[in-house]
């Protein structure tokens, strides 16, 4: 005999002292806690998923390299996630550097973005190719984002 009464959310079992518990009750009460729990558990309305989860943990990353000098590069920059947008920057040094001598502005800064970059970057997917520009753009100015044996930091966004 199952319960004289029912609990109200979930219709579980609730005895009154002369009901006599059966075995079925105890398990059909354990499979409808079991069942709730599961479909809460698996909502993704209300929980996060574990791409989510990440996301949130961790909204951007970073990667160095040292440049090689070749004219176009190509850099990975995360096996996780494809950045949206992102900075790059030669470590150790200013923005640019203007060499008024030789009339020409060494650019050591840039932003990039899944949508289009700066000159001399190019972003597709999770890879990043910069380039080191031996002849000016824009007049003067030199992109400089592979010189040789140079430090690079790039900090991609999601």
């Amino acid at each position: 005999m199952s319960s004289t009464n029912k609990t109200p959310c979930l219709g579980l079992n609730k005895w009154v002292q002369t009901d006599v518990p059966k075995m079925a009750d105890f398990n059909n009460d354990n499979s409808i806690i079991d069942t709730v729990i599961n479909n809460h558990l698996a909502n993704s309305t209300i929980h996060m998923s574990a791409d989510e989860k990440e996301a949130v943990n961790q909204p951007f990353v970073t990667k160095s390299y040292t440049g090689n000098g070749n004219v176009s590069r190509e850099i990975t920059i995360t096996d996780s996630f494809n950045p949206k947008w992102g900075f790059i920057f030669r470590v150790g040094y200013t923005p640019s550097i203007i060499d008024i001598e030789n009339e020409t502005n060494y650019n050591y800064f840039s932003v990039f973005t899944a949508n289009g970059s700066m000159a001399g970057l190019s972003l597709s997917g999770k890879t990043l190719t910069v380039e080191q520009a031996s002849i000016p753009v824009f007049g003067s100015e030199l992109k400089s984002f592979n010189e040789l044996g140079s430090a690079y930091m790039i900090i991609a966004f999601r």
